[in-house]
């Protein structure tokens, strides 16, 4: 796994001056295998692919915000978009439509007591702070599934394990 500061092993951005966007899930049991299933989405999600051959942005991962006692003392790490700060609004918006694909896809699959959710977390002020988003308020929960241009890869099997949410 990368940390952020090396998101894929890419500098992302020209000048150097980047922003961190911190994607986390929430409301499923399988948390963690959620999270590698997004990561692998977004790493080949068609709409990111010319951000990241021009180096203008780097996925990785980092130590999770929002720990919960129901995970045993178990680390959970979130998903980081390492964006070169020129590029960030459309970069995140690409990588939002991916995102959204992924939930519609995963919701297809979710257990009737899961209620899978994605936010999408910039900074607190600075480059990137307006581009936080959120599945709660942004997407249509009984929308149908995609798998158009934007959509990122193939969805990782949910695991049975219980508990993390």
């Amino acid at each position: 796994m990368t940390d952020g500061a090396q998101a894929g092993g890419q500098e992302p951005g020209r000048s150097g001056e980047t922003v961190e966007l911190r994607i986390s899930v929430s409301g499923t049991h399988t948390r963690r295998d959620d999270l590698e299933a997004l990561h692998t989405w977004l790493k080949s999600a068609p709409a990111l692919e010319e951000a990241r051959e021009r180096h203008e942005l780097g996925v990785g991962r980092k130590d999770s915000l929002t720990q919960t006692e129901g995970m045993s003392g178990e680390l959970i790490q979130d998903i980081i978009l390492v964006v070169s700060v020129e590029v960030a609004r459309s970069v995140s918006e690409n990588a939002w439509r991916s995102v959204e694909t992924w939930l519609r896809n995963r919701r297809r699959f979710a257990d009737p007591e899961e209620t899978p959710r994605v936010t999408l977390d910039g900074p607190d002020s600075g480059p990137g702070s307006g581009l936080g988003r959120d599945t709660a308020r942004d997407t249509d929960r009984d929308g149908p599934p995609e798998a158009g241009p934007e959509s990122g890869g193939r969805n990782g099997a949910r695991g049975d394990e219980p508990g993390e949410v």
